[in-house]
């Protein structure tokens, strides 16, 4: 009889009760490819819902893993963002990305542009709803700076590092957001 309610008892203790579904959305395929400074693009066409995105990175591999990251993020809730530009800048390159509902961007510097993609995704989703940008890129003894802002309410940061990147993520986690 021990040895019974024991193993009924066990057996309820390890049920487990699933949270509800997560949010599916529809594949998607890659339309075109092309350089850019830094690296290359891939264009996105997802659906359910429909979007367009353009990932950015120094491999077209890098490009697609960006843009399939920008996607998740819109999935879990962020709004739709797609990459726009790449340049070349001190030290390394800039990537301006562009976002709908609610509109808003991010601009982010990194040593190569896959750097730069992954840091103007990351600034998007610790402020979702913000416009932020890395402003100011220069030399300082043993690397660069980074100084950066974002909009609501406006708030300025900067990060030291060895390299463009080190400096973007030290400005990022600066921020206090």
């Amino acid at each position: 009889m021990r040895a019974t309610l024991l193993g009924v008892l066990l057996a309820l203790g390890s049920v487990v009760v699933a949270a509800g579904p997560a949010n599916a959305a529809g594949p998607c395929s890659v339309s075109n490819t092309r350089t850019t400074p830094g690296g290359h693009m891939v264009k996105l066409h997802c659906s359910s819902p429909t979007a367009f995105i353009d990932g950015f990175g120094t491999t077209v591999g890098d490009a697609n893993r960006e843009g399939l990251l920008l996607r998740q993020f819109q999935n879990n809730g962020g709004p739709l963002c797609s990459g726009f530009l790449s340049s070349p800048v001190t030290g390394g390159y800039e990537f301006k990305l562009t976002c709908t509902s609610p509109t808003s961007f991010a601009d982010a510097y990194g040593t190569t542009l896959t750097d730069a993609a992954r840091e103007a995704r990351l600034l998007k989703e610790i402020a979702p709803d913000r416009h932020c940008s890395h402003d100011f890129i220069s030399t300082v003894s043993g690397g660069y700076k980074v100084k950066a802002s974002c909009t609501k309410p406006t708030i300025f940061f900067e990060g030291v590092g060895a390299t463009v990147t080190q400096a973007a993520e030290n400005a990022r986690l600066a921020s206090g957001i």
